[in-house]
This record gives structure tokens, C-alpha cells and sequence, in this order.
């Protein structure tokens, strides 16, 4: 091999398969050249000692609406673009920008600016392209979306959003007990977007057909979702609902919110439990204040105030019963990753790959990204044992460093 661009080595390397205890990893290009336990006589441009520390894919984060100021519905492209920077400070390597709730004129003049930054030569491999979450969502199940933004999917609606920018949008979450929404599924399928069942209170029958016809993925399971109900016909008996139709189904992937205000912690050791090992995934669902220190006021639409507290957004407000309200994730992914590993009792390995390879290989990108295999991208990071981030790259680029490199 030619004298590689970057020998990262004396780290534990995740790699796809095994954990080396003490390897390396070269990387020429943007791609991995190579991995392994030796690295004597390997020459290599730039060095890094990582220090017994880990070796690890970056993160994917499959729902994001935004991070520190910056909102993917709101923001201009250079904030996006500092956005940015600012996951690969806590080791993620891509993301899908979420949106919200809006009008279709707001969304699609949005997504054409996110298109511009995806195409920054520097920072725009970050943003894998757009979850658009709404606005074919179920009232009853809005969580914080606006009622006066919710629609049903009519085809002239659908085909323009996908005409005009359906090339940036990855996934869209949206309820299928809508009606329309079969016809939404197929047509997503047939765009190459996934589609993702989420906000719903919909019947097993209704996510089953949703299945069928081509959902792959379930937003914030356990988060706006109904799941089990009562029989109306006979009390006490418990019929099923979306949640046994996604649980039966190994081909449909499930994420969780890595935050227990979300998702109650004894969630992620049953999820572990009965999904396929390639079907569960952790994401951040984080908004505008994540990443910022304890105690940092932001104003939100309306002229609301909220403060960031342990990883959630509470609000201000001269109502005693209103002041301090939970409303929203402020978690950041290598948070979420710690918080998964604890609560669903995993090792380090498995809880990245809730990270990493799973949720490349909901968007197909497996064969890319994910994880640390010779040709695929240099998209990596190293971080101690709590995930705490100290270098992160992007497709072979040194996105993030907070050490020195040799």
C-alpha cells in the first residue's frame, strides 16, 4: 500500500465483525484502507496516538430537527452548515435534517436550501439529505406539532413535494391510518424515500397494510404512538395495535429517543430483546438548545422561552403549572449511546451499532458506511469509554479534534 493519509492506531478498534484490543486503522482518501493489530512499518502522512481509547463508526442520527440555534426548518444554510460542525463534535458523521409540521410552501422553500448545503464540498457530507415528519400526521398523536400544519396526503400535494425536492428527502414519518396513506406508502416506495409509520393510533390491520405496502421504519416508538387498546366489544380484553404489527415484522426497524423522559428505560431492554439485531435504532429527536450548557434561555416561535436542563428543553413561564414543563430532547447522540448502553445492558459494541450500522442499513447505505471495514468511508471517531468525542472524520476529512495529533 502507498503511504496512507492518516494511521490512526493503539486504540480498541470496533471493527464490523470483532473488537481489536489494541489496532489500528489507515485511511487513504475517503476511504478505509485498512485495519488491523499491527502497524509496524506502515508509513502514513499524518498520525494519530489514540491511546488506548476507542476506534469507533461515526454516528448516524436518522432524527435531528436541530442543534445549539440551528433549526433544519428555519435556518439559512451557512447556520445549517455551522450546525454542522457542530454534530461532529459529538461523533456523528451524517444526519437526516428533520423538519416539522408547516406549510407545503415553507417545507419545500426549506429543503431547496438544504439541498445548497448539501452540496458544500467541506461540511455538506454531514447532511445525508431530509426526514420530512409531518404533515400527514394523526391530530390525536401530533406531539408537538401544530394541528393547523396537519393534512392527509392528497397526490397533488404529494407529487409536487416530490417533484420539486423529493431528490433531498430519506425518509418521511407519517400516520397510516390516514386516508391515503397506502397510496403515500407506495408512492415513497417507489421514489426511493423510506417510508416510516409514526405519530399514529392506528389499528394492527392498518399498520400491517402500511407494512405490506412498503414501511420500513417506525419513528419515536413509544413517543406519539398508541399501541395496545381496550376491546369496545369486550371489556378487559386487550386488542392489538401499530405496536405488534412493527414487532412482528422483522423487516420494519424501530427507533427509540436515547432519553428516559421519552422512553422509559425498561423500553430499550425490551426492544433489544425481540427486534432483529439490525432492526434497532437510537436517535436523538434533539431541537434548537442541544448541545449547550445547562441553563442556556432560547425564544422559540411564538416568543417562548425555554432553558436546557440534563439533556431536555423545559419552559419559562409565569404559570407555576406551566413553568419548568418538559417539551422537548436536547440529548446529543453519543448521550444517547451511553444512556442505551446502560439501560438495555449492552456492551459498548452493540450499543454502537444502534448508532451506527443500523441506521445505515435502514437508509441502504450499508454497504458505505456504518462501520469499520476496509472500502468503505473513513467515518469515524474516537472517544474514551463514557463517549466522550475526541476526533471525529468525515468520509476521510478531520471534521472534529480536540486532541493533537503526532
Amino acid at each position: 500500500m502507498s503511504k496512507a493519509d492518516w494511521l490512526i492506531y493503539n486504540g480498541q478498534v470496533l471493527a464490523e465483525t470483532c473488537l481489536l484490543p489494541r489496532g489500528f486503522v489507515c485511511l487513504q482518501g475517503e476511504r478505509i484502507a485498512s485495519l488491523g493489530e499491527d502497524w509496524r512499518g506502515i508509513e502514513a502522512r499524518r498520525r494519530i496516538d489514540a491511546g488506548g481509547r476507542l476506534i469507533g463508526p461515526g454516528f448516524i442520527d436518522l432524527h435531528t430537527h436541530g442543534i445549539a440555534d440551528v433549526d433544519f426548518l428555519q435556518s439559512d444554510p451557512e447556520s445549517v452548515l455551522r450546525g454542522l460542525s457542530l454534530y461532529a463534535s459529538f461523533g456523528v458523521t451524517r444526519v437526516l435534517g428533520s423538519t416539522y409540521a408547516n406549510q407545503y410552501e415553507t417545507i419545500i422553500a426549506q429543503l431547496h436550501r438544504l439541498r445548497s448545503v448539501m452540496q458544500d464540498r467541506e461540511r455538506g457530507a454531514l447532511l445525508h439529505g431530509v426526514h420530512l415528519e409531518g404533515p400527514w400526521l394523526s391530530p390525536r398523536c401530533r406531539g408537538g406539532h401544530e394541528l393547523e400544519y396537519l393534512r392527509t396526503p392528497e397526490r397533488q400535494d404529494v407529487e409536487r413535494i416530490l417533484g420539486e425536492v423529493g431528490d433531498v428527502i430519506r425518509t418521511v414519518t407519517f400516520s397510516p391510518e390516514l386516508p391515503g396513506a397506502l397510496w403515500l406508502t407506495e408512492r415513497l416506495c417507489l421514489a426511493g424515500i423510506v417510508p416510516v409509520l409514526g405519530h399514529t393510533a392506528a389499528s394492527f390491520e392498518e399498520a400491517e397494510q402500511a407494512i405490506r405496502a412498503g414501511a420500513r421504519h417506525v419513528t419515536h416508538m413509544y413517543e406519539a404512538t398508541i399501541g395496545y387498546r381496550e376491546s369496545e366489544v369486550q371489556p378487559l380484553v386487550m386488542l392489538p395495535g401499530m405496536e405488534t404489527a412493527v414487532l412482528l415484522e422483522d423487516a420494519v426497524s424501530i427507533e427509540l429517543i436515547g432519553c428516559p423522559l421519552h422512553v422509559p428505560p425498561p423500553f430499550f431492554r425490551f426492544l433489544d430483546k425481540v427486534k432483529p439485531r439490525d432492526k434497532k435504532v437510537i436517535v436523538t429527536d434533539s431541537l434548537v438548545g442541544t448541545g449547550m450548557p445547562d441553563g442556556s434561555v432560547l425564544s422559540i416561535k411564538g416568543g417562548r422561552q425555554i432553558y436546557v436542563d440534563q439533556g431536555v428543553l423545559r419552559l419559562i413561564d409565569k404559570d407555576p403549572a406551566v413553568n419548568g414543563n418538559f417539551c422537548g430532547s436536547a440529548i446529543t447522540m453519543n448521550v444517547a449511546l451511553r444512556r442505551l448502553r446502560e439501560y438495555a445492558r449492552l456492551s459498548t459494541a452493540d450499543a454502537v451499532r444502534w448508532g451506527s450500522l443500523n441506521p445505515a442499513t435502514t437508509l441502504g447505505l450499508q454497504r458505505e458506511t456504518g462501520s469499520l471495514l476496509a472500502g468503505k468511508l473513513a467515518d469515524l471517531v474516537i472517544m474514551d469509554e463514557d463517549f466522550n468525542v475526541e476526533t471525529t472524520f468525515v468520509k476521510g476529512r478531520l471534521a472534529y479534534q480536540n486532541r493533537t495529533e503526532t
